[in-house]
């Protein structure tokens, strides 16, 4: 089986989830190759960059739908799996001309049906990151399995610092990357923000359409590893939550809504999903409410123990090669 995976070159989570897909498939000695639609969606220097961490993988790059017809012939795959909304319908005509089986993964939460009806139709399986990503399919639903973000615990994992912050200073982070309602979390951790302890220290790492006037913003971080490693308390969601927890950091639920520190049982009653989006109805994210639980956490006197915790929260539940062995059963489906 050779896979032909399809997205666009971009800063963004969606890219992040593509690149592991690849190197779990590499991993495991799965032929896989990658077609990236040309687009403006980042610069040439950015595009060159996550080319390039994808050393050793076949990549292709196409301008017009028609010409991935001619990619998948060429790659002799046996399966296509169009990730990027931007990549769907060629992904469809390429599945139709050339008699191959497609699968759809959906990473964001729109009204699929309306525009990508017949691509979902012509797919043999769809792939939801989350129960929000998952709605609004219809008739396609019933063919659809969700499998949320992971994440390589290998690459994002505790740092050799076992205090715990006892004794010194405690670290809080805002993560991610974010915009629109979901901006809604990180205006309110600023407006919190002067409330706090003096030994208590926040700042944004990541970017967000708001402008901040009392937490420090330091900007997207190509590799974030070491600043999640050093944060005590990180507030954020989706696969930014995912990455801080499994670097140790206790993982706070916040986006256009709050959903409190992440634990199984709120795991649970989440369906699993560490999104914040607000298809899932969380309450507003209120300063005093923020204040509070930073304080309780702070003043638990179990700093290490929550650390901990939260690595082994992000062990059981988002480990990439859970995503990949899943991921790997839907293909089996559709070559079937």
């Amino acid at each position: 089986m050779k896979v032909l995976l399809t997205s666009i070159l971009c800063q963004s989570g969606l890219m992040t989830h593509v690149h592991d897909l690849l190197q779990y498939l590499r991993r495991h000695s799965l032929p896989a190759a990658v077609a990236f639609l040309k687009s403006n969606y980042a610069t040439p220097e950015e595009a060159a960059a996550l080319k390039a961490r994808l050393e050793g993988v076949e990549i292709w790059e196409y301008e017009e739908d028609r010409e991935l017809v001619e990619i998948a012939e060429a790659a002799q795959c046996d399966l296509l799996h169009a990730h990027s909304y931007l990549t769907f319908n060629a992904v469809r005509d390429a599945s139709r001309a050339l008699g191959l089986p497609s699968i759809i993964t959906l990473h964001s939460v729109y009204i699929w049906g309306l525009a990508y009806g017949e691509a979902l139709a012509q797919a043999e399986r769809i792939i939801a990151v989350g129960p929000a990503q998952a709605r609004f399919l219809g008739p396609w639903r019933r063919k659809t399995v969700i499998i949320p973000n992971g994440i390589d615990l290998e690459i994002f994992k505790p740092g050799m610092d076992g205090e715990g912050g006892k004794g010194r200073e405690i670290t809080v982070l805002w993560y991610g990357r974010v915009n629109g309602r979901l901006n809604r979390g990180i205006k309110s951790l600023d407006e919190m923000a002067p409330q706090l302890p003096s030994f208590v220290q926040i700042k944004a790492v990541g970017q967000a359409d708001v402008q901040l006037k009392n937490i420090a913003q330091v900007g997207w971080a190509e590799d974030p590893v070491e600043e999640l490693q050093a944060s005590h308390i990180t507030f954020a969601h989706g696969r930014s939550l995912r990455e801080a927890m499994a670097c140790g950091s206790i993982g706070m639920l916040i986006g256009h809504g709050y959903g409190g520190m992440v634990t199984r049982e709120r795991l649970a009653e989440l369906n699993y999903a560490v999104d914040a989006l607000p298809q899932y109805h969380l309450p507003r994210p209120r300063p005093e409410v923020l204040l509070q639980d930073i304080l309780r956490v702070v003043n638990s006197g179990e700093l290490a123990e929550l650390r901990a915790e939260a690595r082994s929260i992000a062990e059981e539940f988002f480990d990439l090669e859970v995503m990949g062995r899943r991921t790997l059963d839907v293909y089996a489906a559709a070559l079937s």
